[in-house]
């Protein structure tokens, strides 16, 4: 008869056969890379995997700008979600400028209004906003100063549908205002613009001094330090849940690190889900800073970074490595998938894995079409919701990069 007693620490793993376990704060919590691996090893499997934490991250957050409490949300989330495959997982945080919409109006042009979006970073207008006239001005439009001809905002248009968050050319001064527009309200503008009719917006920012950032990095360790390094964005706009861009890869990269961790690896497998890449990478650059101080940054042998890996179901792959084309080539015939993938003569180091171009690493940046008339018109959109996914194409990211992930291992 087993006396009440409570037991110690010692006898307590001995009683567990051994189980490891992780202190987090005044919790204990398991890494148990079975039934991790588990959770995605098949394709109903995974497609429940997919639906649960695009509830999660999309349907029950919306959207989740980096610095924004929603965001940190989403970071716990996925921090939860990574401590089930793997024992080594932590926040890199940092702190950074940004600026926030506040308020804004459509635009007007003669009387009629435009759905225009501010610019995802960018500047604002006094409360009673800018009035002048509609140009013309290279692949986009403006308005500018009826006496002077200067330049009072800036207009692009999004090649894919309606007005999104506006990036204008660089050459513009940085204080002018951007705004998204439209291709739709091409064929007004240009009439308008001809006729020189007046127009009006107005947008309100307010800044966002030290605003926290938060990467999620996971680790699987591998036999050498050799390194496998996975990138994918969780940061949305602010006007967007963002399921296709990003969240959905980001899915894909929690189920590929679930699938490794029920594996021996040669290499050691590091996932981040990085934040501010909607804001020029500030938060793959943190992490890569940090790599490179403490002398790590050359152990990653490759660099695979997800980007709307949901747009189709034909990858579209850049790299300037041929034997990685090759190779995503072997898996695609090796596996019958029906699918068609794109090759890119462009560098692999574009924006999450343009921080990690000190490495020396083989880099692969991955994005996705074939669904175009779908998917494409939601990119940055407040419909980019959890039932645009399509799962299919989750399925596909999933088992080329497993593949391709256990292939360059052995080498």
């Amino acid at each position: 008869m087993i006396k009440d007693r409570k037991l110690q620490r010692s006898e307590f793993i001995k009683f567990t056969g051994g189980l490891a376990f992780l202190l987090l704060g005044s919790k204990w919590l398991f890494a148990d890379p079975t039934s991790a691996a588990d959770l995605v090893s098949t394709a109903q499997k995974r497609q429940s995997y997919t639906l649960g934490l695009l509830k999660k991250l999309v349907t029950d957050i919306g959207p989740k700008p980096s610095g924004s409490k929603a965001y940190a949300k989403a970071a716990r989330i996925v921090f939860q979600e990574m401590r089930r495959s793997m024992a080594k997982v932590n926040y890199d945080k940092y702190e950074f400028d940004n600026w926030e919409p506040i308020k804004w109006t459509n635009l007007l042009v003669g009387g009629q209004a435009i759905e225009a979006v501010p610019q995802k970073r960018g500047f604002g207008t006094s409360p009673q906003g800018i009035n002048g006239i509609i140009a013309k001005r290279g692949t986009g439009f403006a308005i500018l100063n009826e006496q002077n001809g200067d330049v009072l905002a800036y207009f692009s248009v999004n090649q894919y549908g309606k007005a999104i968050a506006g990036s204008g050319p660089g050459d513009l001064d940085k204080s002018v205002p951007v705004f998204g527009i439209g291709k739709q309200d091409i064929p007004l503008l240009d009439r308008s613009a001809l006729n020189k009719l007046p127009a009006g917006i107005s947008a309100e920012y307010h800044p966002l001094h030290k605003a926290p950032g938060i990467n999620v990095i996971g680790q699987i360790p591998g036999k050498s330090k050799k390194e496998i390094l996975v990138i994918a964005h969780l940061d949305t706009i602010f006007n967007t849940p963002g399921a296709n861009d990003n969240t959905a890869s980001v899915i894909v990269m929690l189920m590929l690190a679930h699938a490794a961790s029920g594996r021996q690896n040669n290499h050691t497998l590091t996932f981040v889900a990085s934040d501010s890449e909607e804001y020029v990478y500030e938060g793959a650059y943190h992490y890569a800073k940090g790599r490179i101080a403490n002398n790590t940054i050359e152990d990653i042998r490759y660099v695979l970074n997800f980007d709307s890996l949901t747009y189709g179901p034909n990858l579209w792959i850049n790299s300037k490595d041929q034997g990685v084309k090759d190779l995503i080539r072997d898996i695609h015939r090796d596996l019958k998938l029906q699918t068609t993938p794109i090759y890119s003569e462009n560098d692999g180091f574009v924006m999450d894995s343009l921080p990690f171009r000190p490495s020396g690493a083989k880099a692969l940046h991955a994005n996705s079409r074939g669904y175009d008339e779908k998917t494409l018109p939601v990119y940055h959109r407040p419909d980019d919701t959890a039932d645009k996914v399509p799962l299919d194409c989750v399925e596909i990211a999933f088992q080329v990069f497993d593949e391709f992930i256990r292939r360059i291992d052995k080498e």
